[in-house]
């Protein structure tokens, strides 16, 4: 099977849609405590919390950093979709991986839903929404969390590692909600592992981590990296998404052992103008067992800066037609 991983590059397409800059910007402290430059975004948010003299500085537990959250969410409730979405939509795939928090993908329509698991509070293992467009089914994890569940959006270093840590614990097979025993959940349990999976040919039901059906084959969005060819496209995949980079390099493991047959893409999207700054990590990528598509550089003529439009047209028609392959 195939998925998509897209990121923010496709809600940067829509008209007066903020930047990651621009979110922290208009949610941080600009005369006490200014954004700091050249720090990791997930660092960046940390600040905006934790800095002493800053607007936040008396928010002091979980439930007052949701106000923190709330701020960021009415700043993405209103973004809506684009012909870019539609695009992706129109590719025939129906298994869709976001670290996006918004519905711009289903234009914030809620009627479109059809059915969810929205039970976990704070991380995202088995987070699954199922939507229904022009009569055609497609099954979404938001693994950064969703703005319906504001605890649950991932946007500091904190968050980032309390999830890599669920990341890790399922893709060894000791996830397991149902055990309080985490002794007995990791001797029961960790038969089920990625690698075990793979090399024994282990099928197992989403119940048995105390998951739901979510439509597809995949019992967690984690399956993507290593069960099915998955195309990333619209996230620059920064070196603070942890979770990504620690998937893509335990997946680079088993490469060494023969024991995968998935492939992944990714399609950058930024202009070729900037890549000696990406160059490292599209070398790294590669690397890794990663497969990166390159596009033709696009120039606005009026302008003389990148065409993102046109690259992004240009990427999905590259990922289509490696889509179409046998």
């Amino acid at each position: 099977m195939d998925a998509i991983l897209f990121g923010n590059g496709f809600n940067l397409l829509s008209k007066d849609c903020p930047s990651w800059q621009d979110l922290l910007t208009s949610i941080s402290d600009r005369e006490n405590s200014p954004i700091l430059n050249g720090i990791p975004p997930t660092l960046q948010y940390e600040q905006v919390y934790l800095a002493p003299h800053s607007s936040f500085s008396d928010l002091s537990d979980e439930s007052d950093e949701t106000k923190l959250k709330d701020a960021v969410k009415r700043r993405l409730s209103t973004i809506g979709t684009n012909e870019f979405y539609k695009k992706l939509l129109s590719l025939g795939v129906s298994t869709f991986l976001t670290t996006n928090y918004d519905h711009a993908l289903y234009d914030n329509d809620e009627s479109s839903v059809i059915g969810k698991n929205s039970s976990e509070k704070i991380y995202s293992i088995k987070r699954w929404k199922r939507i229904r467009l022009n009569d055609n089914d497609y099954t979404i994890f938001q693994f950064h969390g969703d703005i319906t569940n504001v605890k649950s959006i991932m946007l500091g270093l904190d968050h980032y590692g309390g999830a890599l840590a669920k990341v890790q614990d399922y893709v060894k097979g000791y996830f397991n909600e149902k055990s309080k025993d985490k002794k007995t959940s990791s001797k029961s349990n960790n038969q089920y592992s990625i690698s075990n999976r793979l090399t024994s040919d282990i099928e197992i039901d989403a119940s048995i981590y105390g998951f739901t059906d979510n439509g597809t084959s995949l019992i967690s969005w984690i399956d993507a990296f290593f069960f099915s060819n998955l195309h990333i496209i619209g996230i620059t995949i920064d070196f603070s998404e942890i979770d990504i980079w620690w998937l893509l390099s335990r997946r680079a493991r088993m490469l060494k052992n023969g024991t995968l047959a998935n492939q992944i893409y990714y399609y950058p999207t930024f202009p070729l103008s900037e890549i000696h700054y990406h160059l490292p990590k599209l070398r790294l990528l590669e690397r890794l067992g990663v497969k990166v598509i390159y596009h033709k550089q696009t120039i606005d003529i009026e302008t003389g800066y990148p065409d993102y439009p046109q690259i992004y047209n240009e990427q999905i028609r590259n990922m289509g037609n490696i889509l179409k392959e046998p």
